[in-house]
């Protein structure tokens, strides 16, 4: 099973690795794509650092992402699964993994992004930053530029092997699953414990997070496992249309550190 997530939009800073290799990324047939928009970012990004700013929506206190940017294919790189951070990813945890889990993580989780369409957590990256809500010249809606070349990527793999999608709204634009895959896809909605509104930002993080973690303890994950994975971590479940609804408890990871499983 595939374990769809987006990125994080900040990101670890430095790396060790050598600049990044766009053929050497998982799904090669996509670097074609990378370069054309790593091109036109790093364009962008050197003209003229105010206009840049604006169009990334980023203020003058962040230009050091926008300098990233600027040099992202000439700058250290490190693995995807560290270079990620924020929520969802601490929560995921993916430094802390045991050796096991790790590799099922290498294997399972697609990390879907505007920059590069997606990666695995083994891809080595650069720094960088740019919203799946961007519009880079000569590219357009990111959502749009990558949909066909992800669907020639993903859609065979995911209708064989069943997926998890936790992807947010915008970056669930740049893949959508063929009628027959969609069957084979289980998203997941997060809300209150009565179920009547979206649980908090925050929360909803907290809770893929540590979703992922708990099924990449398991030897072989399989769609069949999420509901038992997510009450293990103390949400309840209740099955809907297109997947599960996990329901959040009060105050649920709101408090104390983040549970390592």
């Amino acid at each position: 099973m595939l374990i769809l997530l987006p990125p994080s939009e900040g990101k670890a800073t430095g790396g060790s690795g050598a600049p990044v290799d766009l053929a050497s990324l998982s799904w090669p047939e996509l670097a074609a794509r990378r370069r054309r928009v790593l091109t036109a970012l790093i364009t962008t990004c050197r003209r003229s650092p105010a206009k840049a700013r604006a169009l990334l929506g980023l203020s003058e206190a962040l230009d050091a992402d926008r300098a990233a940017n600027a040099q992202a294919e000439t700058s250290a790189t490190m693995p995807a699964g560290l270079r990620y951070t924020g929520v969802l990813h601490d929560a995921l945890g993916y430094s802390t993994l045991p050796a096991a889990a790790r590799r099922r993580a290498d294997k399972a989780v697609v990390v879907f992004s505007g920059l590069w369409g997606a990666v695995r957590p083994t891809d080595m990256l650069p720094a960088y930053r740019i919203g799946i809500a961007t519009k880079l010249p000569r590219i357009g809606p990111l959502p749009a530029y990558w949909r066909p070349a992800l669907h020639d990527a993903l859609d065979d793999e995911i209708s064989a092997n069943g997926a998890l999608d936790l992807r947010s709204s915008g970056y669930a634009q740049m893949y959508k699953p063929s009628q027959g895959s969609a069957r084979h896809v289980t998203s997941v909605t997060i809300t209150d414990q009565d179920g009547r509104r979206a649980a908090s930002s925050y929360q909803s993080k907290v809770a893929k997070g540590r979703l992922v973690r708990a099924l990449l303890m398991l030897p072989t994950p399989k769609p069949a496992d999420i509901a038992t994975a997510a009450e293990s971590i103390g949400l309840t479940t209740e099955a809907s249309a297109t997947g599960l609804i996990l329901k959040v408890p009060n105050g649920w990871g709101l408090v104390g550190a983040i549970l390592r499983s």
